[in-house]
């Protein structure tokens, strides 16, 4: 009984090419592991630059990496299902090389689309998530499905028994998860930093084509000038694909506009400005919600009185600045990401012997390093827009943190840019409602009434103390019945759903 089950066992390994000793048609890939390792590494490197090279253009968002997650997921599960296909139909390593081949290719035409994005946008009609879609599929499907093929025909080369099919699979799919594993790291703490993501993706094709050179059993003369053509066109996209970003930093892209004749510098982080600059008096406050800002200041603390802030975000430091010249006191910021300071040093005018002290942290972990009698006057929040808001900023548990290094007497004011619906904006403002006694909005003449189909900037002020009524301040009762409205809700930790209350805004901006 033994030596025929035996025998079936060996006729069933012969009948699918599958004998003892030889993997498929003589072919023996050496090292498969590490083609495994390569190619995953080289496809979560892709999903990882992909949302720095759409930031620019759509912004980052729950909806941006929502696209980029299932666009590559879907182009993995279709690779797996037609490499299982191909591995069956051609399995060999001449066919191998040509999918590295090929993938080193379309990875090198993401440098060629991302020169312009603007130009192969979906149109303006489209719903914003569609338009979200079309870039992602357009700039990462095809790669994924690409580099999705590799691992059934790796399983295929080093097959050599159905008998150790379960350790060639498990061998091949940890080296290929290890790979992602250390790309994941490699990118988010390190390559992004060091090289910008165009270099990045350059350097994807050039590993992808050097696998698909070692993996090729036959160097011919076509082949050799197959891998020439490859390595000529992404040496070429390298060289003709210039960044948008002056800086690329492990958060943003970060830019400068010149506007007014060049007098106004505008700070742009990803695709949102973030800061103006006077370059006569970097002390001007420009933006509209500064002005709103310096109404409270100037009636509640006289210029030349001491007055301690902290402000969360330091963007173009405008406010940091005008509050060093106009009064005394400490001045602390919470600015996430030191390229950003380190830029207004260089290029905002920022002096290097500010009194202002930076935080290279998120506020929220910034205030949790603060001593207990670490307390404010002022509070000042720059760290919103229209497209993404640190949601963990918004919340109960935040404000109530916020409350602790505030002096009674103290107040925060942060910028608010909300439309459409204002749905953000009356939760924020309820969520504010649950720790400060009194909270307030102001606007911009002629922008209350609020317009259901426009949007624009709004300062929110919270206090312990009576707000005082400046001219931008919305009457009481008008506020109160504004937050009586439905389409509200109180933000806390467990619950703060701010990018769906935020899918007005940001279709609205895809649509301009």
């Amino acid at each position: 009984m033994t030596d025929t089950h035996a025998s079936h066992a060996e006729q069933h390994d012969s009948d699918d090419g599958l004998s003892q000793g030889e993997p498929p048609h003589g072919e023996r890939l050496r090292f498969p592991g590490v083609y495994a390792f390569v190619g995953s590494g080289c496809l979560l490197v892709l999903e990882l630059v992909a949302g720095r090279i759409l930031a620019p253009t759509i912004g980052v968002s729950l909806y941006t990496w929502t696209s980029i997650i299932g666009v590559v997921l879907a182009g993995i599960s279709l690779g797996n299902w037609l490499g299982g296909r191909i591995a069956d139909r051609a399995p060999g390593r001449a066919t191998l090389s040509s999918l590295y081949l090929l993938s080193a290719l379309t990875s090198a035409l993401i440098l060629a689309f991302s020169r312009d994005l603007g130009k192969i946008a979906a149109p303006h009609t489209w719903p914003a998530i569609t338009q979200v879609l079309w870039l992602t599929t357009l700039l990462f499907f095809i790669p994924s499905t690409l580099l999705g093929t590799m691992t059934p025909m790796l399983i295929k080369l080093s097959l050599r028994s159905l008998g150790a099919t379960g350790r060639v699979v498990g061998r091949i799919q940890a080296a290929a998860t290890l790979g992602s594993i250390v790309g994941t790291f490699l990118t988010g703490f390190f390559l992004i930093s060091w090289f910008g993501t165009r270099a990045i993706v350059a350097g994807v094709s050039g590993a992808l084509l050097v696998l698909g050179a070692f993996s090729n059993p036959i160097w011919t003369r076509r082949s050799r000038m197959t891998v020439a053509a490859v390595v000529l066109f992404i040496a070429g996209m390298a060289a003709l694909s210039k960044s948008p970003c002056l800086v690329e930093s492990n958060y943003f892209c970060i830019s400068i506009e010149k506007v007014q004749g060049g007098e106004i510098l505008v700070l742009n982080l990803d695709h949102l400005d973030h800061g103006h600059v006077d370059t006569k008096d970097p002390t001007n406050l420009i933006y509209p919600y500064q002005i709103l800002y310096q109404q409270v200041l100037d009636t509640w603390y006289p210029r030349g009185t001491r007055v301690d802030s902290f402000q969360i975000g330091g963007g173009a430091y405008t406010t940091p600045r005008y509050l060093e010249r106009y009064y005394t006191g400490r001045q602390v910021v919470a600015e996430i990401d030191p390229a950003v300071t380190e830029f207004a040093h260089d290029r905002l005018f920022l002096s290097r012997d500010t009194t202002v002290e930076t935080i290279s942290d998120d506020a929220r972990q910034a205030l949790k390093t603060l001593g207990a009698d670490e307390q404010f006057d002022v509070v000042l929040g720059d760290a919103f827009n229209d497209a993404a808001i640190p949601y963990h900023l918004t919340t109960v548990e935040f404000n109530a943190l916020l409350k602790t290094h505030m002096r009674p007497d103290g107040v925060y004011m942060i910028n608010v840019v909300d439309g459409v619906e204002y749905a953000f904006l009356r939760s924020f403002m309820l969520t504010l409602r649950e720790v400060f006694y009194d909270v307030r909005l102001m606007t911009l003449p002629g922008l209350w009434p609020l317009d259901p189909k426009g949007g624009s900037t709004f300062v929110v002020a919270a206090s312990d103390r009576p707000l005082p009524d400046v001219p931008s301040m919305v009457p009481r009762d008008e506020v109160d019945a504004y937050l009586d409205q439905e389409g509200g809700s109180v933000l806390i930790d467990d619950h703060v759903p701010v990018d769906q209350l935020l899918t007005p805004n940001f279709r609205r901006r895809l649509e301009r």
